[in-house]
């Protein structure tokens, strides 16, 4: 309202009130924590692909490219969190609300990340198929539930080039949920099925069945950290859709499982030298009924070959 002289009031306008701009710790500061790690568990990607080849595995050539193949799917996918810190960070430095629209590298990126997992659960279910004794139900529900993982992946992938801001990453919630709980439930049925038929396959031998106990502590370890990566991604996402920290999680989940991959590949031929080397064996533990046991069925092997 004009006064008496003409002059304008002092009452605000909406253009007149400040632009409410994102917050950017839990924005580009989730993007830039989960983007460094995620470069800084490529490094040791690339350290165990390296051992891999230059050690002294009989492993056949077509799973030597298997592996080559995800080192190149990880590389690619390691440019791809370059290119999304590089165009939030620097392209866009002055220009805060970029930060509202998905650039194309985060949307494939989920498609990679999915792809990956996929490879290294089904490399995982075949080691539970010949450990449980070529037991085919057990062995397609992990591949089922995995395969769930990959679908959801893609199709995000696909629906997501039709959004304009993350603000619509609710019209993709349910298979954004989808996405991480069947990540996770397929996680943590690898570890848990390994830990079951390895404890199964102890055979009455101290050094051996010490062997077995490593391998069981190292698969829960292993597959609790992507699990549990994968579960913390889910949460976040639910209780702060509107923000990046999901998204930290989730920059971090393929490389989490490559690493714990090439890890078991390359431990295999230290845990051979154990299982290979000469032992004595005190003769009462041939009058052990337990003995008699393990040589009367042939178990699977602790260390296996692909």
């Amino acid at each position: 309202m004009s006064d008496a002289t003409g002059g304008v009031s002092s009452q605000s306008t909406p253009l007149s009130d400040p632009l409410q701009l994102p917050k950017f710790d839990n924005t580009l500061g989730a993007v830039l924590l989960g983007g460094l790690l995620a470069m800084a568990l490529w490094g040791v990607v690339c350290i165990q692909t390296y051992n891999f080849f230059m050690g002294k595995s009989r492993d056949k050539p077509a799973f030597k490219l298997l592996i080559a193949f995800l080192w190149t799917l990880d590389t690619f996918d390691s440019a791809l969190n370059c290119h999304i810190l590089y165009y939030y960070l620097v392209s866009n430095y002055l220009n805060p609300l970029a930060v509202l629209f998905p650039v194309w590298s985060v949307i494939i990126h989920v498609a990679i990340t999915s792809l990956s997992n996929f490879i290294i659960r089904s490399m995982f279910a075949r080691r539970i198929y010949r450990l449980s004794g070529n037991q085919v139900l057990i062995t397609s529900y992990i591949v089922a539930v995995s395969l769930t993982d990959l679908v959801c992946g893609i199709v995000i992938t696909v629906k997501a080039f039709g959004i304009t801001s993350y603000l619509e990453l609710d019209k993709l919630s349910n298979l954004m949920y989808l996405n991480f709980a069947s990540g996770t439930t397929s996680d943590l049925s690898v570890a848990l099925v390994l830990c079951y038929f390895l404890r199964r396959s102890r055979t009455g031998f101290s050094k051996t069945d010490s062997l077995i106990s490593l391998l069981v502590l190292y698969t829960v370890n292993t597959g609790l950290l992507v699990a549990v990566d994968a579960f913390l991604g889910l949460i976040t996402y639910i209780i702060m859709p509107h923000n990046f920290i999901f998204l930290g999680f989730y920059l971090l989940l393929s490389k989490l499982y490559l690493n714990s991959y090439l890890a078991a590949l390359n431990a295999r031929e230290g845990l051979r030298e154990r299982v290979n080397e000469p032992r004595s064996i005190h003769l009462s533990n041939f009058s052990h009924p337990r003995f008699h046991h393990s040589q009367s069925r042939s178990g699977p092997t602790v260390v296996e070959e692909k």
